[in-house]
């Protein structure tokens, strides 16, 4: 005997039927991985990432993943990247590690989507002076679209004072340096052809120690990215030391705990203070990315998402097992790393569409 459905409970459970499969993953929202994830870059659809002694770039559209070829660290923490950096189809990350009590080692490696690993540089420095760092130094890896950037320079025997300052376009076989003098390093973010700069903080060595000078106003630099100085952005702030800023078109973020944990949006090619909201985050190294009008902030134990034109802050995960977040065209990557050994990591991607949904409601 056949039976029919009623028109109502027809399109009922087709609706049904449609919300079950709406609400499952997809596939290429999640990679897993067998060991913690180190460090994270994005660009487009591309994420790069250091797990497990390798460097790899999953594609969150296509759900591909490559492996860079060749020999350029182990697992060990430290040993395969420091920082990472990537830019269309090309890759670039810092080693650092230790040897002994106090020799800090830089190498910094390149290669090309899929391709084998070139060695352009290696610094021998070193740490635990009276000021922290000695000797050369290779640190504030960047990347755009077009390029990548580096900045050098060469610290003293105590860390107080340092020379050779230079900012560098990575090309596959070497470094260009684009423009040298004391605010040229560190370079810090960049987006399109423009690159953020923080000098580094002023020092004093009284008898026997080193004595970091306080500051009311830290002075950010954007340089085009052929080396050209496109202006000087003082930002009001008591700290120091180098803070989290991102570049985004015309806005320059800076991430600053004086009191709270706060987001400062500027006009670079003004200096105007836009806005300034509040997180709610705690500090302890927090983790700073923006892409347009949304910022992806990590504090001690959440990661936030922020919106620069309302201060709209939602919650998008705890981060107390680490998040590296990074944002762009495509939505947001960050990373999950398990708090037991044996259990494994991931990276997971959300899409911008979502994101813009959380930061509406």
């Amino acid at each position: 005997m056949k039976r029919f459905l009623l028109p109502g409970l027809f399109l009922a459970l087709l609706l049904v039927l449609v919300q079950a499969g709406a609400a499952k993953p997809q596939p290429n929202q999640v990679k897993q991985t067998a060991e913690p994830i180190e460090a994270v870059a994005m660009d487009g659809s591309r994420v790069a990432y250091v797990s497990g002694g390798r460097i790899r770039v999953w594609n969150v559209v296509s759900g591909t993943t490559s492996v860079v070829k060749g020999r350029y660290g182990s697992s060990q923490e430290y040993a395969t990247a420091s920082e990472i950096a990537i830019a269309g189809k090309r890759l670039a990350w810092i080693r650092s590690a230790y040897h002994g009590n106090t020799e800090l080692d830089h190498w910094l490696y390149t290669a090309r989507l899929g391709g084998s690993a070139h060695l352009l540089r290696r610094a021998l420095g070193y740490n635990n002076t009276d000021c922290g760092l000695g000797g050369p130094q290779i640190d504030g890896l960047v990347g755009s679209g077009t390029f990548l950037a580096v900045s050098t320079w060469t610290f003293n025997d105590n860390g107080s004072d340092s020379w050779n300052k230079r900012l560098n376009l990575i090309a596959p076989t070497g470094l260009r340096t684009i423009t040298s003098g004391p605010n040229a390093i560190v370079s810090a973010s960049a987006d399109a052809n423009h690159i953020a700069v923080i000098p580094l903080g002023r020092v004093s060595m009284a008898p026997g120690y080193c004595v970091s000078l306080p500051s009311t106003s830290l002075s950010i630099y954007v340089y085009s990215g052929h080396g050209a100085l496109l202006n000087k952005v003082v930002v009001s702030t008591h700290t120091s030391g180098v803070l989290p800023v991102a570049l985004s078109g015309r806005q320059l973020v800076v991430l600053t705990s004086e009191r709270a944990v706060t987001l400062s949006v500027y006009d670079w090619q003004t200096g105007a203070l836009l806005h300034s909201w509040p997180v709610a985050v705690s500090w302890r190294g927090g983790v700073l990315a923006v892409y347009g009008h949304l910022a992806a902030v990590q504090g001690r134990l959440r990661l936030h998402l922020v919106d620069l034109k309302t201060g709209t802050d939602v919650s998008v995960t705890r981060t107390n097992v680490g998040a590296f977040p990074a944002i762009g065209a495509r939505g947001l990557v960050y990373a999950v790393n398990p708090s037991k050994d044996g259990r494994p990591a991931r990276l997971v991607f959300v899409p911008m569409a979502r994101l813009l949904a959380m930061v509406s409601k």
